[in-house]
């Protein structure tokens, strides 16, 4: 099988480094040819560069001119991403692009329709998506178990320095913007589009500015679903977790991750499926163990089926996405 020519764009996202690392040990895939450090990630490339040995820094125009190149990976900061991820559609490379993709709609959706237009892959960095137990989760749902579904409760927090936390002003809505796109795409695709958003993040500490509590409602004809994502809370991390209630049962992940070991090389995953043909009052289900697993292992590899690049999610479900993570910031 002949491996896939990938560049990666920008050292400058929290998940640049592990997402490089993953593709360089995925080594029967991909041939990294080499990654971008833009001028403003220097800082931040100091504690990250030993992820990087033995590979070339290029020059944004010496990577785009590499012969057989099919992809690039985007991992410069939030505000860039989309900016790079045209460039890199422009030059006609299919795009991994970090989340959540800026705060302008018109650019993100002309970005994405370019793609298409191009007929190039366009996959963003949700990595809950191919998380082994939200997978099986999504599986029990299209299966009619649960029957129609009524809420989901999606969680995602931890605690940050009051650095990350400041610059979370950066972004309207703040925590909604960083991470409450993970769990906006895990309630869009069990749910569909919903009739209404109501965002409702705030901030917690007025020294702060960034709206480090982020809160929105999804209204659906047959209940109300909300994410929920903070950076305040002590021992968050532990606690992410996502409880989707059905006429016929009730799915509940907690914790979505948690790692063993160091990094997210050994990472799990525990879920309990509580059905209506055994409800008590005292009936809990029994914990299922999903891992190992890594977390950026099956993202990477949804992108892969014989070794060409595929849309692993449609163009149209990514707009959606975007759009439905704007309103849930008040944008």
């Amino acid at each position: 099988m002949e491996k896939i020519k990938i560049v990666q764009i920008g050292v400058g996202h929290d998940h640049a480094y592990p997402t490089m690392q993953r593709m360089r040990e995925l080594s029967d895939v991909f041939d990294v040819v080499g990654y971008v450090k833009l001028p403003n990630e220097d800082v931040m490339f100091e504690n990250t560069k030993i992820h990087y040995e033995g590979l070339p820094e290029l020059t944004l125009e010496q990577a785009l001119s590499i012969k057989g190149l099919k992809a690039a990976v985007i991992e410069t900061e939030d505000n860039e991403l989309t900016h790079y991820a045209r460039v890199a559609i422009e030059n006609g490379l299919s795009v991994q692009m970090d989340k959540p993709g800026g705060q302008n709609a018109y650019e993100y959706n002309e970005m994405v329709d370019l793609a298409k237009e191009k007929n190039l892959v366009f996959h963003t960095g949700y990595m809950y998506r191919y998380n082994p137990a939200i997978k099986k989760a999504i599986e029990i749902i299209k299966s009619g178990q649960l029957g129609d579904i009524y809420y989901v409760d999606a969680q995602m927090c931890c605690r940050h320095p009051d650095e990350k936390r400041r610059w979370l002003k950066k972004f309207q809505g703040g925590m909604m913007n960083y991470l409450g796109g993970h769990l906006i795409d895990l309630i869009l695709t069990i749910q569909g589009k919903p009739d209404e958003i109501i965002p409702l993040n705030t901030v917690t500490r007025e020294d702060l500015e960034g709206q480090d509590l982020g809160f929105a409602i999804l209204k659906y004809k047959h209940g109300v679903s909300f994410a929920k994502t903070t950076s305040m809370e002590v021992g968050g991390f532990k606690r992410r977790q996502i409880v989707i209630c059905g006429e016929k049962g009730t799915i509940e992940i907690n914790p979505i991750e948690y790692i063993v070991g160091e990094d997210y090389i050994n990472q799990y995953a525990d879920m309990r499926v509580a059905l209506l043909e055994n409800n008590n009052w005292h009936y809990r289900a029994d914990k299922e163990v999903y891992g190992p697993y890594h977390r950026f292992d099956e993202m990477l590899n949804a992108m892969i089926v014989n070794g060409k690049i595929k849309n692993p999610y449609s163009y149209e479900y990514e707009k959606l996405l975007h759009d439905t993570i704007l309103k849930a910031c008040g944008i």
